[in-house]
């Protein structure tokens, strides 16, 4: 039902005169006609008795004019409501996050709090293999995982971060490892690590099969500071990412990076619709930009590689 002859039919039969109408309405009777003319052709049905003066409603008149005033208001409600959204001034956000990489967002979270405070935003923390699935199966609109990401969802991860890994211990247990040690250097000596609810754990399970060895594994912690606190007790050498190191030094710990060159710790964003998204996640995307070096996708990209 074409909105614009309906808006017409009402205010005709309010003022029950073509005249009044098309004055109000800034147009000129007959396009007020033709208008109502159009809308009577697709009901089926004569909506005003023209017979008489001034112009009266039929029944099917009548039924159209109550209902088409809650259809309008309605229509009108709606394109407030896009206007709104596509403003960034009305939305909802729902967004995935590992704990352990929710700390990396805490400064764009500020701002978009601060920037847009009626956009509605739930926090979803995670697993990252519990948010992939959470992605895969729409009930989260963007999400954040640690590569690889499980290849059985569909999902088409785009990496928007990427860090080295460090070996973080004791001068005294880092002191015969080479500059930037590979994980093969890694034999014998003793390790505390995530435990395999983390996706770094698995990559690095990954890599120990490679070399050829089972690592030795002091402990295991759910929680990344414990681990550093761990390795700074001297339990043995952590395997962290680098942006949770800030200064080694005045942790008594020696830092270096972790070999091969290839072997890094990457930050996947997961999006329930590629390319086009709401404009609440775009804009959640384009704050992430600003405070996190990585090739960050906007709303015109391309479908992920």
């Amino acid at each position: 039902m074409d909105m614009r002859a309906l808006s017409y039919f009402i205010e005709t039969a309010k003022r029950q005169n073509f005249t009044h109408a098309a004055t109000a309405l800034g147009v000129t009777q007959s396009t007020i006609s033709k208008m109502i003319r159009q809308l009577e052709d697709e009901i089926g049905a004569p909506l005003l008795d023209r017979e008489r003066r001034p112009a009266r409603l039929t029944d099917m008149g009548r039924v159209v004019l109550a209902r088409g005033q809650d259809v309008l208001a309605a229509h009108s409600a709606l394109l407030r409501d896009i206007t709104r959204t596509q403003t960034l001034e009305l939305g909802r956000l729902d967004l995935g996050l590992p704990p352990m990489i929710n700390r990396l967002f805490t400064t764009p979270l500020k701002e978009y709090r601060q920037r847009y405070p009626r956009i509605e935003v739930a926090l979803h923390e995670d697993t990252g293999r519990a948010i992939e699935h959470q992605v895969a199966e729409g009930r989260l609109d963007l999400g954040f995982s640690l590569m690889p990401v499980a290849p059985e969802l569909g999902l088409r991860p785009r990496i928007v971060a990427r860090y080295r890994i460090l070996a973080i211990g004791q001068p005294g247990l880092m002191q015969a490892l080479p500059a930037s040690p590979h994980i093969r250097d890694l034999n014998g000596r003793p390790l505390v690590l995530l435990d395999d609810d983390f996706a770094l754990a698995r990559l690095l399970d990954r890599q120990f099969q490679a070399a050829g060895y089972e690592p030795h594994v002091a402990a295991r912690s759910g929680q990344w500071d414990w681990t550093l606190s761990m390795a700074q007790a001297g339990m043995g050498i952590a395997l962290l990412p680098e942006p949770f190191i800030q200064d080694p030094e005045s942790l008594g710990l020696d830092a270096r990076p972790l070999g091969p060159e290839t072997l890094k710790w990457d930050i996947a964003l997961l999006a329930a619709a590629w390319p086009m998204l709401s404009h609440a996640a775009q804009a959640w995307v384009d704050l992430c930009r600003q405070h996190i070096d990585g090739p960050w996708p906007r709303m015109e990209d391309t479908e992920p590689d």
